[in-house]
């Protein structure tokens, strides 16, 4: 199959349990280069879980991943990786293949070292900041540059400051977080998110751990990324920004994607009624 390189994603019938609880059920989801993809739904639909999954942070149960043209997740009958056909992707000729049967285990397909490079270029901002509260907010972006990207004090400062500018919070650069609004940490989270130069950066409902007054400044920076042309997987409660920023929306509840299209379809014409009744209560 030839390789897609406008494609970052491929998610196909991802499914994730914890333990007797179905969280995903049959997931499928393309993301593409330099497009923004806002996930929207009811609480404990499974946006999150689908985030944390797609980064490996949680490991889906069932399912294939492809990251950039690589299978990163997925299943396998003794060692060999297979497709959701069962036919064997690699190591034997076409006369070999065989049908998925339950001794196929589905797992990561990375080593640590590759899992770890994928990450460098998934990069992650969390509804609770997840900032180092031990380090200052630079020294915050400064650590991944670093200790990643292998830059020199000096180079890592630099790009901080840039991108704490960038983000209108360079004035806290000497702050530690404990001095900091949660507007302001999280424009830190994102600075520390864009100093590793992703190629795809997934945001986990960035706004909802802030104050009402807070979430505007957020938003905006993140549309100013999607300006930038940066490709963005949002989970986001903020309808009117999702569809101000969308190439792409998902609605998904009870762990389905129920419905997904262009930002105008989704929110003037939808098509199904569970999508009809959840935009009725929110907008």
């Amino acid at each position: 199959m030839p390789l897609n390189n406008n494609q970052i994603f491929k998610v196909e019938h991802l499914s994730k349990s914890f333990k007797k609880l179905q969280v995903l059920k049959d997931i499928s989801f393309t993301v593409g280069k330099a497009k923004v993809y806002t996930i929207i739904g009811p609480s404990g639909g499974g946006k999150s879980t689908f985030l944390r999954c797609l980064n490996l942070l949680e490991t889906p149960t069932s399912g294939i991943i492809t990251f950039e043209g690589q299978k990163v997740f997925g299943p396998v009958i003794k060692g060999k990786a297979i497709d959701l056909k069962g036919e064997l992707t690699s190591g034997l000729d076409g006369n070999d293949s065989k049908s998925i049967t339950p001794n196929a285990k589905y797992k990561v397909l990375l080593k640590e070292p590759e899992l770890n490079k994928m990450r460098e270029k998934v990069s992650m901002v969390f509804q609770n900041f997840n900032l180092f509260n031990n380090k200052t907010v630079i020294e915050n972006v400064t650590t991944g540059l670093m200790a990643l990207k292998h830059k020199t004090q000096d180079q890592a400062d630099e790009i901080a400051m840039k991108l704490l500018k960038l983000v209108g919070v360079e004035e806290k650069k000497d702050d530690y977080p404990i001095k900091l609004s949660g507007g302001q940490k999280q424009r830190v989270a994102i600075a520390r998110s864009l100093a590793i130069n992703p190629d795809v950066i997934l945001f986990d409902e960035p706004t909802s751990a802030l104050d009402p007054e807070m979430v505007k400044g957020v938003l905006d920076v993140i549309k100013q990324l999607a300006k930038f042309g940066m490709t963005l997987v949002i989970v986001t409660h903020e309808m009117s920004f999702a569809k101000d920023v969308s190439d792409e929306v998902f609605f998904m509840d009870g762990g389905y994607i129920v419905e997904h299209g262009a930002p105008e379809d989704i929110f003037a014409h939808p098509t199904q009624e569970r999508t009809k009744h959840f935009l009725e209560a929110v907008l």
